[in-house]
């Protein structure tokens, strides 16, 4: 299991969870060699919600702050007709995550130390999911952009008026907690583990407490940590060396995730993110 820092604010809350957790497994009767074998899969996390307890991490929705040099994320698709040509369909800022404000060790994840991550997404259900992510680096000159998403955002009628209601959610602070695997298992971890549906139903029941309901019900974003998939399709960070970067609860019935290579975030590509829509429309 990752290390859960004592001194972190915020962190008695996911080391309380997981001493409870021990005692309700071995109430269900489930071994405890097969429940700290299952605790080895613990990883933290940060949510950042409007009422979490820490510092300010994100802000969702615009404006859209980027270095001069850099070009607005879009994708590129050829118009039709005898003209032809090729345009560029920007991509939606979800959210800007300010790094230095992310304590060191918070995540399992390779972060930088400071900067800034933008996360992008443009969630259509009719064409698919466009997006992906940019670092900005800490002292990096930048410039408020002009950007024109042209899509039909799953749930609203425009993407203005999802970015408007972006806006209006304000600020997010960080709350540390601590995540076990809640998606369907592939056979691989079902061999490691073969307690494993028992364990995660028991890890649901154990809950937070009432005075923790704002982690339990409410999480806006998602740093690091095992995604939560709500409607047991698998897990969007399933492969090798694959992490989750970020996740999104902020559409209705719907979850978005930004998922890299472990060593493509330590080496700052995030060209190669990769943007997954789950939804139950």
């Amino acid at each position: 299991m990752h290390e859960v820092r004592r001194e972190a604010p915020g962190a008695a809350r996911a080391l309380d969870r997981l001493e409870r957790f021990r005692g309700a497994a071995a109430e269900a009767g489930i071994p405890a060699v097969e429940t700290e074998r299952w605790l080895d899969l613990a990883l933290p996390c940060v949510v950042l919600v409007p009422d979490g307890e820490g510092p300010v991490v994100a802000r969702l929705g615009g404006p859209l702050l980027l270095p001069p040099d850099v070009a607005t994320p879009s994708d590129p698709y050829e118009l039709a007709g005898p003209d032809g040509g090729v345009r560029h369909a920007d991509h939606q800022l979800i959210a800007t995550l300010d790094l230095a404000a992310i304590p060191e060790g918070a995540t399992d994840l390779p972060l930088p130390p400071d900067g800034h991550i933008l996360l992008f997404a443009n969630p259509d259900l009719e064409i698919g999911l466009a997006g992906g992510a940019l670092y900005v680096p800490a002292g990096a000159p930048v410039e408020e952009r002009a950007t024109a998403p042209d899509y039909e955002p799953y749930e609203y009628d425009s993407p203005e008026e999802l970015d408007a209601d972006l806006r209006g959610e304000g600020a997010l602070r960080l709350a540390h907690d601590v995540t076990l695997p809640r998606h369907a298992f592939g056979a691989d971890l079902l061999a490691r583990h073969r307690r494993a549906a028992d364990l995660r139903e028991v890890w649901e029941a154990t809950g937070y407490t009432e005075d923790d309901e704002l982690l339990w019900d409410v999480r806006t974003l998602q740093v690091g940590g095992h995604a939560w998939d709500h409607e047991d399709w698998g897990d969007p960070a399933a492969g090798p060396d694959r992490v989750l970067l970020a996740q999104w609860e902020g559409l209705p019935m719907a979850t978005v995730y930004w998922t890299m290579l472990r060593q493509d975030l330590a080496d700052l590509r995030f060209d190669r993110v990769t943007v997954t829509m789950y939804a139950n429309p």
